[in-house]
């Protein structure tokens, strides 16, 4: 399998340790123009191969992986597409749903397998919180907190709506099973660069289920960055059902349960939950989710696995969403997503 990695940027050296877990860095090729791409390689795939021009190395690929930034993904991603070469994207698909809608489009044509690298989906404990909602373990769900903030510096490219807060937009998508029907969200750019700069997402889901996804560059988080150094960064998303309530935190490395519910005691309601159990799923650095989001691929590309995050749930989903946030900001009104 010969696998041709477009981009080799902040999170390209994951992507380099994850092609050599699933024991593909032989047959590996970095495509980037930047300079120092032969020392990087050197140091971090000394077997891969760099060329600075991803166009001359397409047609002898098996496999695509592109991480190059999000205003890039629809043109490199269509042109790999046409060249009938599985694919996987990494998150957020592309910037709008209608770019996200085309891609598809090209894919189901040509019959291309298509993975979106979301990152949680593939988290041991992101699979696990997965598992205990699908299970019933909280029962009905009925609203889902996240916060995915740090004081870190501000990307050139995006800010954390597109960057941060996407990742669990896509997980609660993934957990509740259904595109919200509603989004109202605030996002500001107090640097004018063009980008956001803090993000607060409100969702309902047709369902009845609610949602809110806070994520920003100024909010301190209590827990070391494993991604950024020297930042101090809250990830956790807490699913809040009929049965109880689940903690998923992916900077602590933590997942918990507290089963139980409100009851009524006279003219109010009191809490009865159990003690909280701590859920075993494994640890996981972000070499290891690469792989294994990497291992799924390619067991679905040889017909042993159910394709995830593909492009229709976490591709234009998950863009449908973004795009709904950002017209709901601009506009100061909740904003509908067809069904």
């Amino acid at each position: 399998m010969r696998v041709l990695q477009i981009g080799c940027g902040n999170f390209g050296l994951a992507h380099l340790a994850g092609w050599s877990r699933v024991g593909l860095a032989g047959s590996l090729t970095v495509a980037d123009p930047r300079p120092d791409l032969a020392d990087i390689l050197a140091i971090h795939a000394p077997t891969a191969r760099g060329v600075a021009d991803w166009r001359a190395a397409l047609a002898e690929a098996d496999l695509v992986d592109v991480l190059t930034p999000t205003d890039t993904h629809h043109a490199i991603a269509s042109a790999v597409l046409d060249a009938r070469k599985p694919l996987f994207l990494e998150k957020p698909a592309t910037p709008t749903a209608e770019e996200a809608r085309d891609l598809l489009r090209r894919a189901e044509a040509g019959g291309v397998p298509v993975q979106v690298g979301m990152y949680l989906r593939f988290h041991p404990k992101g699979a696990a919180l997965k598992a205990l909602v699908a299970e019933g373990a909280v029962g009905r769900v009925l609203h889902c907190s996240a916060r995915f903030v740090g004081i870190k510096r501000m990307r050139a490219d995006s800010g954390p709506l597109a960057n941060d807060a996407v990742h669990f937009i896509d997980l609660i998508l993934w957990l509740i099973g259904e595109t919200p029907s509603r989004v109202f969200a605030t996002l500001r750019d107090d640097e004018g660069r063009g980008h956001d700069d803090l993000a607060a997402v409100q969702m309902r889901f047709p369902c009845g289920a609610t949602a809110l996804v806070e994520a920003g560059y100024r909010l301190p988080g209590a827990t070391p960055d494993p991604f950024v150094p020297g930042t101090l960064s809250t990830k956790e998303l807490i699913v809040t059902g009929t049965d109880g309530v689940v903690r998923f935190s992916l900077t602590e490395e933590r997942l918990t349960l507290w089963r139980g519910k409100h009851r009524r005691a006279g003219a109010i309601f009191v809490p009865d939950y159990g003690e909280a159990e701590e859920i075993a799923a494994p640890a996981a650095d972000p070499p290891e989710v690469m792989a294994r989001q990497f291992d799924h691929f390619l067991r679905v590309l040889r017909g042993e696995a159910a394709p995830t995050a593909t492009l229709r749930d976490a591709g234009v989903a998950v863009a449908a969403v973004l795009d709904a946030a950002r017209a709901s900001s601009r506009g100061d009104a909740v904003v509908g997503i067809a069904a």
